[in-house]
């Protein structure tokens, strides 16, 4: 399970990705924190009750997997997110005559949400954006794939949006896995918990 993950998500846009041994699944962090000029580790006990899927036992296992929490992503993203728009593609019939694509100003709604570790978005934004001297290309590998970074933000393409900007921090989504894959009456039971710790934002480019 874990080298599906690592395909999915490849550069671990999420810092809080777990992999358990049962449901429901009890996980234990340790968080270093400055506490009245002294450092101490504290611990967090969390429990968490998995989601059980069923895949057909027929194709390729590990992309029917990461088709699967790929929706799942993007449901959580779309259902806990604070939502703008803007139009930038589509302004009109006449307006199109005299309007010209300026990608500073997809930078400018983005460069509002400074404190940002991430942002998701489709290949056609990423086009407009890598045309910016302030994109910096990256290589990096997974089906959310890291292309690049604005300031410190790392910038990820997905395949599977059109149009959106998704901006959030590490620490936005939890992802607990079970590592065991469950066969049931000639189907794969995977077990999964998806869950949005804070608010992302949305912005969709008209």
């Amino acid at each position: 399970m874990e080298n599906i993950i690592d395909t999915l998500f490849g550069n671990m846009i999420f810092s809080n990705i777990y992999f358990v041994e049962s449901n429901p699944a009890e996980v234990e962090t340790i968080e270093i924190k400055k506490v009245n000029s002294e450092i101490k580790e504290i611990s967090k006990k969390q429990t968490f009750k998995l989601l059980r899927s069923e895949i057909t036992n027929d194709g390729l296992l590990s992309l029917k997997i990461r088709e699967l929490i790929k929706h799942r992503l993007i449901v959580l993203l779309n259902f806990n997110s604070r939502n703008t728009e803007f139009k930038y593609f589509k302004v009109g019939f006449l307006k199109g005559f005299f309007y010209k694509k300026n990608p500073k100003k997809i930078l400018e709604k983005i460069n509002q949400f400074r404190d940002s570790d991430w942002i998701i978005t489709s290949e056609n934004i990423i086009n407009e954006l890598s045309s910016l001297e302030e994109f910096e290309s990256l290589s990096g590998y997974g089906d959310i794939r890291l292309v690049g970074k604005i300031g410190e933000t790392m910038v990820f393409k997905m395949m599977d949006i059109e149009n959106a900007i998704y901006i959030g921090k590490k620490e936005s989504i939890t992802a607990v896995f079970n590592r065991n894959i469950l066969q049931e009456n000639n189907n794969i039971l995977i077990e999964h918990l998806l869950t949005a710790n804070d608010r992302v934002e949305k912005i969709m480019v008209l």
